[in-house]
């Protein structure tokens, strides 16, 4: 069994994996050192008030949208946020003013400028990823194109290095019981925590799928649920009937 970050839904982050400017990928997830919750360039209580507004708005917007319409919503937001990195385009994006204007925001949108050209941490580590979600998806233009990618950026990090955790217990956990059960467990939970745009990109049915698997226990090894012995041309009945330890390839392949 080949188990990898395929194997989990990618959600909101995936739609710039296969175009996500490499400038993107090389930056770190982590806040500057003596940062605190979130960077200096951010004035916490001038953010929060940022923060209630796009959220008001973008709640406004999505009130009568189901599951599908959500998800491509959330689309269409990604495609904004990851225009491409050519001269032409940073200009453009870096002229955007966010909304109030004042100072503290004005700083923000530097800060978040500064990240995207690699001339800065991001100034949204530290924030949660509800937060993080309201100002990628925010499109009442409270935040400027660059703080929502900066936003989305640190949500993609973040997902990244989860994902990177999980399937090497993953693995560790199929290699040594034949099951994926708590691997299961882990990307449920996890979901569960994720806010509601970024579940808009998984599929409807992405949690109940996961319980039955989960109910199910399957064991891969013995190619049977819960603790019942291997089923015959399991993997383990191969093993048995051959008085080995191990397979390999060509084992399997002769199957």
């Amino acid at each position: 069994m080949h188990i990898s970050t395929a194997g989990i839904q990618r959600g909101a982050l995936s739609a710039a994996e296969g175009s996500k400017p490499s400038s993107d990928k090389a930056q770190t997830a982590q806040a500057p050192a003596g940062a605190g919750a979130v960077a200096d360039d951010v004035v916490i209580s001038t953010l929060a008030g940022r923060l209630a507004k796009a959220s008001e708005a973008t709640s406004a917007t999505i009130r009568n949208f189901d599951h599908a319409a959500l998800g491509a919503w959330v689309n269409g937001n990604t495609d904004d946020i990851l225009y491409p990195l050519d001269a032409e385009h940073k200009a453009a994006a870096a002229k955007q003013l966010p909304q109030p204007n004042d100072a503290a925001s004005a700083k923000s949108a530097a800060a978040a400028t500064a990240y995207v050209d690699r001339k800065g941490p991001n100034p949204f580590a530290g924030l949660s990823r509800e937060q993080l979600s309201a100002i990628s998806n925010d499109d009442s233009g409270t935040f400027t194109v660059n703080e929502r990618r900066a936003a989305f950026m640190q949500a993609y990090q973040e997902e990244e290095a989860w994902r990177t955790q999980v399937v090497a217990q993953a693995m560790h956990e199929y290699n040594t019981t034949g099951k994926t059960t708590n691997f299961f467990k882990s990307v449920l939970a996890h979901f569960n925590t994720l806010p509601r745009l970024e579940q808009s990109q998984y599929p409807a049915n992405y949690a109940s799928d996961l319980e039955d698997k989960i109910k199910l226990d399957f064991n891969y090894f013995n190619h049977a649920a819960g603790n019942g012995g291997p089923t015959p041309g399991s993997l383990a009945d191969l093993l048995k009937n051959q008085g080995k330890k191990t397979v390999d390839l060509f084992d399997l392949l002769s199957r």
